[in-house]
């Protein structure tokens, strides 16, 4: 748009997605993925050795990725005209940032200014917690010479799952605590449910509905007091990771002096992403909501158009989430539970990846997909599924629920076979007892 362009980083550029979070903990979880294919093997056909995990060998490649998707980010900014400056920025009022290198200071001023300070590991009001080192997913990405025994996650949610599949399948013992009656408590039960059956068949011991009390270590285990339904029990491990989600980062900032508005480090914004101070944006973490790096950016796409003056057709309501743990999960519109909340007579429709034929292929046939629809007009409300490739899978349902499309559209589309995409169409036509493959119900 030919707008010049400061971007101030304390850091590293690429936030945390590309350097504490999306992208490390992935090239991990496709490091852990490799060593199950080669320990499967052999129901392929294939013989090979017993595989090996080299930690060094493994923290090398995640940083190769990181630092490759780094320098290509730097190489966009410069040749887009970009001034890069390394500082740490506070408000000194209205559009002026006054900007700190080391002991050395400067101000900026500028007509527009998008805040993206993004978050940090949320820390629980746990008795002894503040009384040792603990670890956070941050723990995980560092170059760990080896790897404890056991873990106990404090949070079943996303980065509590995902933290949880790359430890188990490098050999630590895994115990996951639950404050919420399920895993992942945003997502769909049936979905959770389901999760919960692989991550135990894996090994991974999961307690839900239980809150924790108090922690403690004696510098070689350490101890979870919890409080269930029968009253109180420890939990014992050699380490404990806390995994509780991540909160607004607004530190330092210093937003009272340009007047921004936020409640607890979360800035209010419009549907424009603009703050209470007209020419003043935020986008990402730091503005609530989902926390996901493709939220982020297309609120930064929708600030900068804004700024422009140009039109801007993103639909923020749907919104696709994944979950990179064994099998991957995906979901985008509403749930079953959440459209029954808000009121819709709905219709849902599942297949199940039992009788699709590229995922035994594959030998990954276990999930599902449903997709919820309303039962007046037919549109498309929301899909969920659990299984191989569900989070590349994820956009077609995403596109249909944008393009405000019905089941009979959507159920229209042929999809080509053998592929797993084919289960959305199984899934759709279920709906009204139609799916091909799948046995009709008991009357």
């Amino acid at each position: 748009y030919g707008i010049k362009t400061v971007l101030i980083e304390e850091k590293d550029f690429g936030g945390t997605c590309l350097n504490r979070g999306c992208v490390p903990t992935k090239a991990m979880l496709h490091s852990c993925e490799v060593l199950e294919n080669a320990k499967t093997a052999g129901k392929f056909g294939i013989k090979t050795t017993a595989p090996e995990v080299d930690m060094p060998a493994l923290y090398k490649y995640k940083d190769g990725v990181v630092r490759k998707l780094k320098s290509g980010v730097a190489g966009l900014l410069k040749s887009n005209g970009v001034e890069n400056l390394s500082a740490c920025a506070s408000f000194a009022g209205g559009n002026e940032l006054l900007c700190s290198i080391g002991d050395n200071a400067s101000s900026i001023t500028a007509d527009n200014i998008i805040l993206a300070s993004g978050s940090a590991p949320a820390v629980p009001p746990i008795e002894g917690l503040s009384s040792f080192k603990y670890w956070t997913s941050d723990t995980l990405l560092e170059k760990n010479p080896e790897l404890p025994g056991s873990i106990t996650i404090i949070g079943g949610g996303v980065i509590g799952v995902e933290c949880a599949t790359i430890l188990n399948d490098l050999g630590v013992k895994v115990i996951i605590l639950e404050m919420q009656p399920q895993l992942l408590p945003n997502m769909d039960e049936d979905i959770a449910a389901e999760l919960e059956r692989h991550l135990d068949k894996a090994g991974i011991i999961v307690r839900s509905g239980v809150r924790v009390e108090k922690v403690s270590n004696n510098g070689k285990e350490t101890e979870v007091t919890i409080i269930t339904a029968d009253g109180s029990e420890a939990v014992f491990s050699n380490e404990l990771m806390v995994a509780v989600g991540r909160r607004s980062f607004v530190e330092g900032l210093n937003l009272e002096a340009a007047g921004i508005h936020h409640d607890r480090g979360i800035v209010s914004v419009n549907t424009n992403m603009q703050t209470n101070v007209p020419s003043i944006y935020a986008i990402g973490d730091v503005t609530g909501g989902l926390q996901l790096a493709h939220a982020a950016s297309a609120q930064g796409l929708l600030a900068v158009d804004h700024i422009a003056g140009r039109g801007n057709y993103t639909n923020m309501n749907v919104m696709p989430s994944c979950v990179y743990t064994r099998p991957e999960i995906s979901s985008v519109g509403l749930s079953e539970a959440g459209a029954k909340a808000a009121k819709f007579q709905i219709k849902c429709g599942t297949f199940s990846l039992a009788g699709n034929s590229k995922a035994m292929i594959d030998g990954e046939n276990k999930g599902f997909v449903k997709i919820v629809s309303d039962e007046k007009t037919g549109a498309v409300l929301g899909g969920q599924m659990i299984g191989p490739r569900a989070t590349e899978l994820i956009s077609e349902i995403a596109l249909a629920i944008s393009s405000e499309l019905t089941i009979e559209e959507l159920g229209g589309l042929i999809h080509a076979h053998p592929t797993v995409s084919e289960a959305i169409l199984e899934s759709v036509h279920d709906i009204d007892g139609m799916a091909v493959h799948k046995m009709p119900a008991r009357k």
